[in-house]
């Protein structure tokens, strides 16, 4: 895959011409040429300049998005502070999902060690950050055409943030976090790679060997991260969609249908693994669902619950006696 295609596509259908040409094509260009002349056994160099650059190339679409789609000040501000407190929340979730990790080292830190725990909590903190972002930045007003559709712009460019570091941060971070540990606690033989070590190519390899060798379980264990990664990438666009389309305006009640709807989608990845390859809880209900639906099951539900809502509050427009008068 060459990287910024999808960025050139996105980029196209929100910025002008003159944009496309002066800022983002540029942009491309220089990540483009950047990576392909970083050494290809240097994962960690990589990936910065892959991260580096997609943020460079996001930013200038953001940016299209403001001046196009929203009108006035305030719609502006709105956005603005919306933003502000989804970063502030995703840097802090961030930070609550490292401390259980944390104290396996009793505080003991390296950049290592760091560089691969961060990647892990980053995809989890993302959408939640994001759905509480919406929560508390668009209190006490209703969200207009104009600042729906740029906050479900950054919740796609979210989205695609989480799948980079899903696909190739992740990976290489939990190798070296992995190998942080067991230095720290003295183990020193070779460390075998689990699926969350594992790239997207890797994982669809040994799910192979794995089936082949009628291993239905251990396969299904590879098919399950390799699917998984695609449909937690989505979770941003999913859970503030579903957000927006329950209309509430109060912040208490907004920010507890946030809180419901990502403790839900927790739930359903366990339920959805529990029905697709294994669950101690209910073992006998493995296999009930392929694993590509399973991985899918929380954005499925939440999807599904969106439509319903969406539906519901037309025809009660519809229906209504002053919009009939």
């Amino acid at each position: 895959m060459i990287p910024g295609r999808m960025l050139h596509r996105l980029a196209a259908h929100i910025c002008s011409a003159k944009t496309l040409e002066l800022s983002v094509e540029p942009a491309i260009a220089d990540l483009q040429s950047e990576l392909f002349s970083v050494d290809q056994r240097s994962v960690f160099r990589r990936v910065t300049v892959l991260v580096g650059g997609y943020a460079a190339i996001l930013k200038v679409i953001t940016m299209c998005a403001l001046s196009v789609s929203v009108a006035t000040d305030d719609d502006r501000r709105a956005i603005l502070r919306t933003m502000a407190w989804s970063l502030a929340l995703t840097v802090a979730v961030t930070g609550l999902l490292m401390l259980p990790p944390l104290s396996i080292v009793e505080g003991r830190l390296s950049s290592i060690f760091l560089a691969g725990l961060i990647p892990q909590a980053v995809p989890l903190a993302i959408p939640i950050g994001l759905t509480f972002g919406i929560a508390f930045g668009m209190a006490g007003r209703t969200a207009t055409r104009g600042i729906t559709r740029v906050i479900l712009l950054s919740a796609l460019l979210a989205s695609l943030v989480s799948f980079v570091t899903l696909a190739w941060v992740m990976p290489a971070g939990n190798e070296a976090f992995r190998e942080s540990i067991a230095q720290t606690v003295g183990v020193t033989v070779p460390l075998t790679k689990g699926p969350n070590e594992m790239t997207f190519s890797e994982l669809d390899r040994e799910a192979t060997i794995a089936l082949a060798a009628g291993n239905v379980r251990r396969a299904g264990d590879y098919a399950w991260s390799f699917h998984l990664r695609f449909a937690l990438s989505a979770a941003s666009v999913v859970l503030a969609g579903f957000l927006f389309a329950t209309a509430v305006r109060a912040v208490a009640t907004r920010a507890l249908i946030a809180l419901i709807a990502c403790f839900a989608y927790w739930v359903l990845i366990y339920v959805g693994e529990g029905l697709a390859v294994y669950s101690p809880i209910a073992p006998a209900f493995a296999g009930t669902i392929p694993v590509f639906v399973g991985a899918w099951l929380p954005n499925i539900a939440l999807i599904a619950t969106t439509i319903l809502i969406v539906t519901w509050r037309s025809s009660r427009l519809r229906g209504s006696p002053t919009l009939a008068r």
